[in-house]
């Protein structure tokens, strides 16, 4: 569980500045729009029936979906739309129990956890088994349960990739009704990665050569045919095995001949030889839905 501590207003100032997800970021400014306006109604005396905000983030590895989810937690704290801003991510392993009634006390755990912020269950549909009435089952339920229990308390935001999201949404008839929201992640285009890609380097107080960004750029837009490449996380694992060469290429110079801006340079000849690589296949997914 991750406690919020930044000042106010850095969480959305942050999302503002992420490399594109222009229509996520559209979907997030409403529903913090839509939560402030219920809460204000509710201040005011106004009836208003208890609405659901749950959602649903869908999409490929790497499209920030995770990053996207926390900073929303510490949106609504800044908003005074949550309480605490606790976000608390779990997975099948953390929610469901290995014998009869041990499932549904892991999940009233996790949603005490996340009291006052956001629940966040990562690739939802391997809760799904391959049976009905499993485990699986038990713990889909029981988030169905609690979800209305605390619809006032936890945001739960289910995510994965996005046709198994789908499946797993009509794996219990209650679950899609308590879904508000459900926001879909993009892969990122060739110049959002180079955008990326910049980013990531200069937070390591670094720089890139124009010629190796343009050889990256000409992979980008071969690895983006590829189903599940990974997207930003590709970006930073390129970028390790570049500093890695760099690294050894300096290493091969008399330390006298080695300053600051060789150091935190990377050069074309730094990054790796990306066109002989064996390029991704799909992901074989393990769930059942």
């Amino acid at each position: 569980m991750q406690a919020v501590g930044k000042n106010i207003g850095t969480a959305k100032k942050e999302l503002d500045k992420m490399v594109g997800l222009s229509s996520v970021k559209e979907i997030i400014q409403r529903a913090i729009a839509h939560y402030k306006l219920n809460k204000l109604c509710i201040d005011k005396g106004i009836v208003r029936g208890k609405a659901s905000f749950h959602m649903v983030f869908s999409g490929n590895p790497g499209t920030a979906k995770t990053t996207v989810a926390r900073l929303f937690a510490e949106i609504l704290k800044d908003e005074k739309v949550l309480s605490t801003g606790n976000f608390v991510e779990v997975g099948r392993a953390d929610l469901v129990g290995d014998h009869v009634g041990s499932t549904a006390p892991l999940v009233k755990k996790k949603f005490k956890e996340a009291q006052g912020g956001v629940l966040f269950i990562d690739e939802a549909y391997s809760l799904c088994d391959a049976y009905e009435n499993g485990y699986g089952d038990e713990a889909i339920n029981t988030l169905v349960q609690e979800m209305e229990n605390h619809r006032d308390e936890v945001i739960v935001i289910f995510a994965g990739y996005t046709e198994p999201m789908k499946r797993f949404l009509e794996r219990n008839p209650g679950m899609l009704s308590r879904i508000a929201f459900q926001v879909e992640f993009e892969d990122y285009s060739t110049e959002e990665l180079c955008e990326i890609t910049r980013l990531m380097v200069s937070q390591k107080e670094m720089t890139i050569t124009d010629e190796a960004i343009n050889e990256l750029r000409k992979y980008y837009d071969i690895i983006r045919e590829d189903h599940d490449y990974g997207n930003g996380r590709f970006v930073r694992k390129t970028l390790e095995e570049a500093e890695m060469n760099l690294a050894e290429r300096l290493m091969k110079l008399r330390e006298s001949e080695i300053t600051k801006e060789l150091i935190t340079t990377i050069e074309v000849c730094d990054i790796p030889d990306l066109s002989t690589r064996k390029r991704p296949g799909k992901r074989k997914l393990g769930f059942a839905c």
